[in-house]
């Protein structure tokens, strides 16, 4: 018998930490998401510990200003590649992002540092290879408290054409980061979700049975490291 037939989910074994690298550069205005993130900012890919679909890498950079995220969807050989254009470019249902700026592990309710961050998106195309999508910080259930409250302008994301698939990039500025303090707090919590209406659902961990959507401690950790150049 398998290991995930005997437990479920073998991910409940591990500590899911892992380090998330400092921005190198400098940059006057990162909300326009001109930036680019390498290989060295790659979440690993947690998910496949639960044998989950993953069609998208997940990239992420910090700064003292705020976060850096970046996924880059690419679609699978076979049907999904060969979606029309009017299917590849329908509106995705969401993509939503998990911070805790002080992780706290083994608590079960979320604080007011911790934040759910919906992203609504368009496909883009050859035609139109840039689409600004809508972000929102949207209430956690069964929450103990609240963030401070985000305007959506506050909050950058789009979406970039790509030959295999495209790319979404936001960057979440420190204001609209309760607590954000990576000086005094190097922990954050972190999980996200994809929906898309081709591919189909990726997790960061875990399985979609799990109570992410509730419960700040199935988050996964994340180490903010300095940069030492």
């Amino acid at each position: 018998m398998k290991l995930n037939e005997l437990l479920g989910d073998p991910a409940w074994l591990f500590d899911l930490g892992f380090p998330i690298q400092q921005f190198r550069g400098r940059l006057a205005n990162p909300e326009r998401l001109e930036w680019q993130l390498g290989d060295e900012y790659k979440m690993p890919a947690l998910s496949s510990l639960s044998g989950g679909k993953r069609f998208a890498e997940m990239l992420i950079a910090w700064n003292s200003n705020g976060l850096f995220i970046h996924a880059q969807l690419r679609a699978a050989a076979g049907r999904e590649a060969a979606a029309s254009e009017n299917s590849w470019s329908a509106k995705t249902q969401l993509c939503s992002v998990y911070i805790d700026t002080r992780w706290s592990p083994g608590v079960h309710r979320a604080t007011s540092f911790c934040h759910r961050f919906d992203f609504l998106l368009n496909r883009p195309t050859r035609t139109q290879s840039v689409i600004r999508g809508h972000g929102e910080l949207n209430p956690i259930q069964r929450a103990r408290a609240t963030p401070a409250t985000v305007h959506p302008n506050d909050i950058s994301v789009a979406t970039f054409f790509h030959s295999e698939g495209y790319d979404i990039k936001a960057y979440l500025k420190g204001d609209t980061l309760t607590g954000f303090s990576p000086e005094e707090f190097q922990e954050i919590g972190i999980f996200y979700t994809i929906n898309d209406s081709v591919l189909g659902n990726q997790i960061m961990a875990r399985t979609l049975q799990s109570p992410y959507f509730e419960d700040p401690s199935i988050w996964c950790r994340g180490q903010l490291l300095q940069s030492q150049t």
